[in-house]
């Protein structure tokens, strides 16, 4: 077999923002809600590492992911901006594409929470 020189990274970086116009306090007692959080990150286990009230968490995180994510609510105007990091690398036995489909699941996660805070429905 021939050596190509490609290395394949194990790395997960992860950030996304999302405006929530809503109080910061609603968002961060999702965050609490240990049902909704296993359905969002059921692929990692997680365990706080800093609890940082109405501005957010953050969290070790074993499993497919291994290193710490985080949910940072910051206030903005009526509402918040939601911000979501991901800093690890792919666990033992994670697919390929672990951090494209943790993005997803979060992105439909927290436009789901969005619409639910908001008082829209589609």
């Amino acid at each position: 077999m021939r050596d190509t020189g490609v290395v394949r990274s194990r790395r997960i970086d992860i950030v996304d923002d999302t405006f929530v116009d809503a109080d910061p306090a609603l968002v961060r007692a999702e965050l609490d809600d240990t049902v909704w959080a296993d359905r969002v990150w059921p692929h990692v286990h997680r365990t706080v590492a800093r609890d940082r009230g109405t501005k957010g968490v953050r969290w070790r995180v074993t499993g497919q992911v291994v290193g710490e994510m985080e949910v940072w609510i910051e206030p903005w105007w009526d509402g918040a901006v939601v911000h979501h990091y991901v800093r690890g690398v792919r666990g033992p036995g994670a697919p390929r594409d672990v951090a494209r489909r943790h993005t997803l699941r979060w992105k439909r996660a927290v436009h789901g929470l969005k619409d639910r805070l908001e008082g829209k429905s589609l």
